[in-house]
């Protein structure tokens, strides 16, 4: 049963499952207010026509009490017209000895033949005789020298009428609520709904026409106006990283056809003439090594610039003794080049930090790089290190040609080298920066420049310390 109900319910629409959904839980709601309210009403017009049957028997044992002499059963006989007067509608009374023999009725309406029966005590019920229910009290008169049985028949015509009429309205409301109910969440399932049907018209036409489309903002502050910032934020997202992948496929291709040209060159030569020209042979023999060797470095750096953008948000981490990484890195560089002048500050203590000790060094080794090879005449080359209480802050400085203001901002882009870098002889990829940018911020780090042309460049990185 339950899993037929799914089948059918999976063939509606959202809008007709809500409007379902709310008139279904109104209807409940008003059945069971409707319900208890009926059975509450009809408990308390029973209980009202007891009372007054009740309050009748009193008036009338009253009556009989009070009269002057012995009670006969003459007396009560002759008592017709105060009964008459204490009569409703619908009720018949009467009284009767203790042999059932009945000494004066009074009765306003019709009423079925019912057998006296005398009783001792007092008592009250509710019967039903011919599809008609009734009230019946019974009370023993015992005064002076007679006993005998008052008897008090009241029929619920009343109550019955009540209880049809209530009946009548509450059906009629109840289907005016349901009806009202459905009206209200169509509207309010149709503009509720609104932002999920233009999102998905929106992603029709993103399938069909591109990365363009968006969503309509929406003043409403709700859940829904949330899910439409977020999809436009999501696919200027996806947009600008499909232009970036564009970008970069076009650049990447440009930069492996230069050298997968000269290769090209220089091989046709070797097969026309380099065969039996030894000079011609060596000098296409170095010029291929050459390239063959950027090329594999432009490779590597790829595959580097990848791995840094995919790896892991739980990536590997130790902790790294910062001090000790520069160190290290400043007296590899030394070596390798004796014409530079490398100065290390370190301005405090510096507490470690959680980093992969490899990603730090490879950051830190990309800006030094940069830094000899930008520097121009001057070779010196400063390395400072600084710690507050949230960050850990490094600082590489040259002070060579400088990066002008515009082109600061696009550093960090793949393949992108300034104006006065572009020369292939230094070697440059321009990937170095985005493998930088790439891991610091896999730290929850950052990175950036500040550099004034021909007079120098910093590169600031903050890290989060322990």
């Amino acid at each position: 049963m339950i899993e037929k109900v799914r089948n059918i319910n999976q063939h509606f629409s959202w809008q007709t499952k809500l409007v379902l959904s709310g008139s279904t839980a109104i209807f409940f709601t008003f059945f069971l207010f409707s319900f208890l309210e009926y059975n509450t009403v009809s408990k308390w017009m029973l209980n009202r026509e007891e009372i007054v049957v009740k309050r009748t028997l009193t008036d009338i044992m009253t009556y009989y009490k009070d009269r002057p002499g012995n009670l006969t059963e003459t007396d009560i006989s002759n008592s017709t017209g105060i009964l008459r007067k204490m009569n409703d509608k619908d009720q018949l009374i009467r009284v009767y000895n203790q042999n059932g023999k009945v000494l004066v009725s009074d009765k306003n309406g019709t009423f079925s033949v019912l057998e006296p029966t005398p009783v001792k005590e007092k008592s009250i019920e509710k019967i039903t005789e011919e599809e008609n229910e009734a009230i019946i009290a019974r009370y023993p008169l015992n005064i002076d020298k007679f006993k005998g049985t008052i008897e008090i028949v009241r029929e619920l015509n009343s109550y019955h009428k009540m209880m049809d009429h209530l009946f009548m309205v509450m059906s009629i409301f109840g289907i005016a609520a349901i009806l009202f109910s459905a009206m209200s969440g169509l509207l309010l399932a149709s503009q509720l709904l609104k932002p999920i049907r233009d999102l998905a018209a929106a992603m029709k036409e993103i399938k069909e026409n591109g990365f363009q489309e968006r969503m309509v903002g929406y003043k409403e502050k709700d859940e829904l106006t949330e899910l439409s910032n977020l999809f436009n934020e999501m696919m200027d997202e996806i947009e600008t990283s499909f232009l970036q992948q564009k970008q970069f496929i076009e650049d990447a291709s440009h930069e492996l056809r230069t050298p997968v040209s000269i290769l090209e060159g220089h091989l046709s030569l070797l097969n026309r003439w380099g065969k039996k020209n030894p000079d011609i042979l060596e000098e296409s023999l170095d010029v291929s090594l050459q390239e063959v060797s950027k090329l594999k470095n432009l490779i590597l750096n790829l595959l580097e610039l990848t791995r840094a953008e995919n790896s892991s948000r739980t990536m590997i981490q130790e902790i790294v003794d910062v001090p000790e990484i520069l160190h290290q890195l400043v007296r590899n560089f030394e070596i390798i080049n004796p014409g530079f002048k490398f100065e290390m500050v370190i301005k405090q203590t510096i507490k470690p930090i959680s980093m992969s000790e490899q990603h730090l060094q490879q950051i830190l080794t990309i800006l030094l790089d940069n830094a000899i090879k930008y520097s121009g005449e001057n070779n010196e080359i400063m390395i400072t290190a600084s710690q507050n209480e949230m960050e850990t802050i490094l600082c590489v400085e040259d002070h060579g040609i400088g990066i002008s203001l515009e082109e600061v901002s696009k550093v960090f882009n793949r393949f992108y080298r300034v104006d006065k870098a572009r020369n292939r002889e230094r070697g440059g990829t321009g990937l170095g920066l985005a493998i930088a940018k790439s891991l610091t911020e896999k730290y929850k780090g950052s990175i950036s420049i500040d550099s004034q042309e021909g007079k120098g460049t910093k590169v600031l990185i903050k890290l989060p310390r322990l």
